[in-house]
């Protein structure tokens, strides 16, 4: 990775690793650490909406200032934001304090306003170290690497489980793997201290807050952004849940899937640039979320927990393939100056759609209606691909993508 990328972007990627491990192990054990404290699954799937809504409100915002007064600055301070919100759920399971650690970050992927602060302002960075011939292939690498913290952390997701049967107790056998996640957080956020923005911020330029030159291809990542937020959030954030209510199964029977669903995403690094090649970033996009969206549907009704284990692989195979892609079609379709507004705007429509999902799930669910949230999730995964495949195919054949980084 030293000869293919320099030093400020290796910071970059080893920072995401880092951050996302906790990730890993969160989204298979949280929604049932939850239900063992005796949380009703409305409530989870409302601490999960409140993350995407806090993500959302403040994500697009986040990205104008950082575009502004430096990227920097509040990719750091996202960073480091969840260690707050893993010492509540290390020390308490009180729905006030839950709701506070929901807000900051550490419940869902949207990862509340930790997330806002980091997720533009770290494509940016990543771009600004990148030409667009390279650009497909630093994000795929990105995507590797967060799959791989993904995969890291779902591993660890049995522990509670073991400990358990050396006798501690339900609830705090889940503690030493939140105290890990805060070491993890502090080291990743040591790491891009010295990260310097290589393009100057537009404060006192004279530009405008916002990022008039691109509105075109902002608009349509947005739609098809928002479309696998609602995906996500009402078909997959809660599927441990949904694979315990429908299947019986526990942290460690789902902890060896989920690790193995992410390690085998990390063939991204070799796929992307190979359908890169062969069918372009729009097709692609298209044909992955078309068929993640036809494999939710046999999820909802697959006989059995291999099968529907099966299936779920595939489909975050498939799926996390399309996201190298999505964020370089609009990292090289906007303007340059504007790319931390841009992926602030997308991600906090992302954000939105994204926290209306769990607690729509988490109602249903709680009710025993089990097929309808992968139903839904099924019909916006496939409207995420149209969006993408037509939407950008359209702007790539019609306006020239930025060659700069």
């Amino acid at each position: 990775m030293s000869s293919l990328f320099p030093r400020g972007a290796r910071l970059l990627l080893l920072n995401g690793y880092l951050a996302t491990i906790p990730m890993g192990f969160l989204m298979v054990v949280v929604p049932l650490y939850l239900a063992r404290a005796g949380l009703e699954p409305a409530f989870i799937g409302l601490l999960y909406t409140i993350s995407g809504l806090v993500t959302s409100g403040l994500v697009a915002v986040s990205g104008i200032l950082a575009d502004r007064f430096g990227r920097t600055r509040f990719l750091v301070a996202g960073t480091a934001l969840p260690v707050a919100s893993y010492l509540i759920l290390a020390s308490t399971t009180d729905r006030a304090w839950l709701v506070v650690a929901a807000a900051l970050g550490g419940v869902g992927l949207a990862n509340g306003a930790a997330g806002a602060m980091t997720v533009a302002s770290f494509d940016a960075l990543l771009a600004e170290r990148t030409s667009d011939a390279q650009r497909t292939r630093v994000f795929a690498a990105a995507q590797a690497l967060w799959n791989l913290a993904l995969a890291t952390g779902a591993a660890f997701a049995g522990l509670p489980q073991l400990l358990r049967a050396q006798g501690m107790e339900d609830i705090a056998s889940y503690r030493p793997a939140f105290i890990a996640a805060i070491v993890l957080c502090i080291a990743a956020t040591a790491l891009v201290l010295p990260i310097r923005q290589l393009h100057p911020s537009s404060h006192g330029t004279g530009a405008g807050w916002l990022p008039r030159a691109s509105v075109r291809p902002i608009v349509t990542y947005s739609i098809g952004i928002g479309c696998l937020g609602f995906g996500l959030g009402v078909a997959v954030q809660l599927m441990p849940l949904w694979l315990n209510l429908r299947f019986g199964v526990g942290e460690a029977d789902l902890a060896p899937w989920y690790s193995v669903a992410q390690l085998l995403s990390i063939a991204s690094v070799a796929v992307v640039p190979w359908l890169d090649r062969r069918f372009g970033p729009s097709r692609s996009v298209l044909g992955m979320q078309l068929a993640s969206g036809a494999i939710l549907s046999l999820i909802a009704i697959a006989p059995a927990f291999a099968v529907a284990a099966t299936l779920f692989l595939i489909r975050s195979f498939l799926t996390n393939i399309s996201w190298p892609f999505q964020q370089s079609l609009l990292m090289s379709a906007v303007a340059p100056r504007e790319r931390a507004s841009a992926a602030g705007i997308g991600f906090a429509v992302w954000g939105f759609a994204n926290a209306l999902g769990p607690g729509l799930a988490g109602v249903l669910l709680g009710t025993g209606v089990l097929a309808f949230p992968l139903l839904a999730g099924a019909v916006a995964y496939a409207g995420a691909g149209l969006v993408f495949g037509i939407g950008f195919g359209r702007i790539r054949q019609t306006r020239p993508l930025d060659a700069t980084a």
